[in-house]
């Protein structure tokens, strides 16, 4: 299993202009390329074309650094682009159960022919949306374009760069050396602030051994997760999550208020007042280190959740969540916390935590899982905060009860992880042993059935 990890070192002045010049490249490659551009086209040959045209050339930057850059640039359009194919792949096989018509579009969208399809077209400019970069802070260096030596105890990695450009470029490192192996790695140069992080990709060992349960997890809002046998991980996620966005909101509106009294005072011609309101109160470096402290420990939450996840399960069933969630209307605070839920961290931490540890993780479709009781696999009862009351007067605890729903569903056959939320209630309410109503409206009336609510309420 590769993983990404991080050096730091302290970023001399030559990295400065590499870094503009870098910027440019992937500003004009994502307005060349973002779209249309990139249609019927490989990285390969997309990177023929730029050479032949010689786009790059008259800039005063290594040449490798400018190739691999493009390189980087050009995967990371071709993988938004993938991205998009797979949202699309999903809307034909909801637009259309005739095989034949869907094996058309699957043809026509794998062989990227979406413009001959007004369906397909229509589909991949809404998830395929032409990319702008703003990033001007980083560049690659090839594997052979790097060395490394230790000095005085510290890691010194220094880049290679053509005579003509310039000479070398040293990075003194924070690290020892010990266990860091660069040999044969392409790294990535993000300057920020007035460090340096040195990205580099390595192999890692086998984990642990897994447990030997099956498990079903539902992802949460207070607790990280609570699995089926009723165990919440990560208890201090929400409360991580709530200080962090009240203390954002609180800060929000107190630059709201300074950024209307600098644009009052340049309104009035008092441009060295309003300089200074800007220069000393609004900028953001307090603010991205307490976004950065918080992505840290939310992280930290979460793998440490996983691992325990894993530590008693071979097989981790779990809700798919990528998909948006019709929710109702909330109120403000609620929207604002939700909108800081980390729930792609958890998602990537099961992913990353099973792969490592040799656990088998499994998504299954999240529609009613909190709303249905776990004990008659029924869409009856009724989930009120943290409890879930059962029609016979019984009270369970509602993570549980929807984890145990999660991994009920792996087992279910009419209900596929991509089954549409409408036909996942109306198969619950046809389980039914008798006529069930909702909000007054019988099953046996489908032409008037309401339109479901698929909001999980995980708070």
């Amino acid at each position: 299993m590769n993983v990404t990890r991080t050096l730091f070192a302290d970023a001399p002045s030559e990295l400065a202009p590499i870094c503009r010049a870098m910027g440019f490249v992937r500003a004009d490659i994502w307005r060349r390329f973002g779209a249309l551009g990139s249609i019927g086209k490989s990285n390969l040959q997309l990177r023929k074309a730029i050479a032949a045209r010689d786009l790059y050339g008259a800039l005063p930057v290594d040449g490798t650094i400018r190739n691999e850059t493009t390189k980087d640039v050009l995967n990371d359009i071709l993988t938004y682009k993938a991205a998009a194919k797979l949202k699309v792949r999903q809307a034909i096989a909801a637009r259309t159960t005739d095989e034949v018509e869907r094996k058309r579009l699957y043809t026509l969208l794998k062989a990227d022919r979406w413009l001959d399809d007004p369906f397909l077209h229509r589909q991949m400019r809404k998830h395929f949306r032409h990319g702008v970069s703003h990033t001007a802070n980083q560049f690659i260096v090839r594997s052979d374009k790097q060395s490394t030596q230790i000095v005085d105890g510290r890691l010194v990695i220094v880049i290679h760069i053509a005579r003509k450009y310039g000479r070398d470029i040293r990075l003194t490192t924070t690290s020892s050396g010990k266990r860091v192996d660069l040999l044969g790695c392409n790294l990535r140069i993000c300057v920020k602030d007035d460090g340096v992080e040195i990205h580099y990709a390595t192999a890692k060992g086998a984990g642990r051994a897994h447990g030997e349960q099956a498990l079903g997890i539902d992802k949460g809002y207070t607790e990280a997760f609570t699995d089926s046998d009723g165990e919440a991980h990560g208890p201090a996620f929400g409360a991580v999550l709530t200080e962090y966005s009240d203390a954002a909101a609180a800060t929000g509106k107190q630059r709201n208020r300074l950024h209307a009294l600098e644009k009052a005072h340049r309104a009035k011609g008092h441009h060295a007042k309003a300089d200074r309101i800007r220069r000393c109160n609004l900028g953001r470096k307090k603010i991205d280190a307490r976004r950065a402290r918080t992505q840290g420990h939310l992280r930290t939450i979460a793998f440490q959740s996983a691992h325990a996840i894993v530590n008693k399960a071979a097989l981790v069933v779990s809700e798919d969540l990528t998909s948006p969630i019709a929710a109702k209307v909330q109120w403000k605070r609620y929207n604002r916390r939700m909108s800081g839920w980390a729930k792609g961290a958890l998602a990537d931490a099961l992913d990353s935590v099973c792969e490592q540890r040799g656990a088998e993780h499994v998504l299954v479709n999240a529609a009613y899982t909190s709303q249905m009781d776990s004990t008659t696999g029924l869409l009856q009862g009724e989930r009120v905060g943290d409890k879930f009351y059962r029609v016979t007067g019984d009270v369970m605890q509602a993570d549980r009860n929807a984890a145990l729903n999660v991994l009920a569903r792996l087992s279910d056959p009419e209900i596929t992880r991509f089954t549409p939320y409408r036909d996942v209630k109306r198969l619950l309410l046809a389980r039914s042993p008798a006529q069930l109503s909702v909000k007054g409206l019988e099953l046996g009336d489908p032409s008037r059935q309401p339109s479901a609510d698929k909001f999980n309420d995980h708070v």
